[in-house]
C-alpha cells in the first residue's frame, strides 16, 4: 500500500454483524487495497466490531475504531474523517443498501475535477429495489421522494438526492463545512452549503437494494418516517430562513 491511500472509506456501524463482512469484502473487490477502510463502531451489542477486528488481520488497510462512550451517525463520520489519510473521503450505509461497486464511479468523478460526487436515487437511472417481505416498503421510497421534492422546492434543484448519504468528497470541502446533526439531516446542509460555496457537484445514479439482514435505522412504519422526517424538514427550513453559514470558512 502507498503511504497515502487513494481514498478513505468511512463505515459507521451499529449492529451490522451480518452485513459488515460482505460489505468490506465488496469494497476491497471494487477498490482493492489502495482504499483505506475505517469502521467506526458504536460498541455494537451484536459484536459487529469483533467481525471487523478479525478481518483486519487480513487487510492492513482496514482500521477499527470502537467507540464505547460516544454514539451517533454524524459524530461517527467526523471521527472517521479525522482519522483518515486520503485527500478523497467517501462513506455509505453498512446495510448493503448502497452498492460498494459504485464507489469506483464516485472516485472517478472526483478525479474528473468534481469536489463532491453523490450517488443518487433521483437522477435518471436511479431508484430503489423493493422486495416483497423485506423491511423496505414502497412507503419508505414514497416518503423519501416526497421529502426530497420538498427540499428541492425550498433550497433549489441543484441537488436531486438531498438525503443520499452515499458520497465521495474532497477533504477541503469537509475542512470548510462542518457536519452537524445526529442523523441523515446533516447531508442536506453539507450538499446545500457545498453548492453555495461554489464547489462542483456531480450526481450519478444508483439502484438501492432492499435490506436483507438486520433492522433498519430509519424505521419500519409511518411513525418512524414522520419522526425522522421532521428533523429533515426543520433543517431545510432553517437553511432557507437563516442562511448564514456554519462553515469553518465563515467562522470568526
Amino acid at each position: 500500500m502507498p503511504t497515502t491511500p487513494s481514498i478513505s472509506i468511512i463505515l459507521p456501524t451499529y449492529n451490522e454483524r451480518e452485513n459488515i463482512g460482505p460489505l468490506i469484502h465488496q469494497i476491497y473487490q471494487a477498490m482493492e487495497e489502495e482504499a483505506e477502510v475505517i469502521v467506526v463502531d458504536d460498541d455494537s451489542p451484536d459484536g459487529t466490531w469483533a467481525v471487523v477486528e478479525e478481518m483486519a488481520s487480513a487487510h492492513p488497510t482496514l482500521t477499527l475504531i470502537r467507540r464505547k462512550e460516544e454514539r451517533g451517525l454524524v459524530s461517527a463520520l467526523r471521527k472517521g474523517i479525522a482519522s483518515s489519510k486520503a485527500d478523497v473521503v467517501a462513506w455509505l450505509d453498512c446495510d448493503l443498501s448502497m452498492p460498494p461497486s459504485k464507489i469506483k464511479e464516485l472516485y472517478e468523478g472526483i478525479a474528473q475535477g468534481y469536489d463532491m460526487v453523490i450517488a443518487s436515487r433521483f437522477v435518471n437511472g436511479g431508484g430503489v429495489e423493493i422486495i416483497t417481505g423485506s423491511q423496505d416498503t414502497p412507503l419508505a421510497f414514497f416518503m423519501s421522494s416526497l421529502l426530497n421534492s420538498f427540499i428541492r422546492r425550498v433550497l433549489g434543484p441543484q441537488v436531486k438526492d438531498y438525503t443520499s448519504g452515499f458520497v465521495a468528497v474532497r477533504r477541503r470541502v469537509l475542512e470548510d463545512i462542518r457536519m452537524t446533526g445526529d442523523y441523515g439531516e446533516y447531508f442536506i446542509e453539507l450538499a446545500y452549503r457545498a453548492h453555495r460555496h461554489g464547489y462542483r457537484i456531480l450526481e450519478i445514479p444508483y439502484i438501492s437494494p432492499s435490506r436483507r439482514q438486520g433492522t433498519s435505522k430509519t424505521g419500519t412504519h409511518m411513525f418512524h418516517y414522520l419522526r425522522r422526517g421532521s428533523k429533515y424538514v426543520w433543517r431545510t427550513l432553517r437553511l432557507k430562513l437563516w442562511p448564514q453559514s456554519r462553515s469553518r470558512r465563515e467562522e470568526p
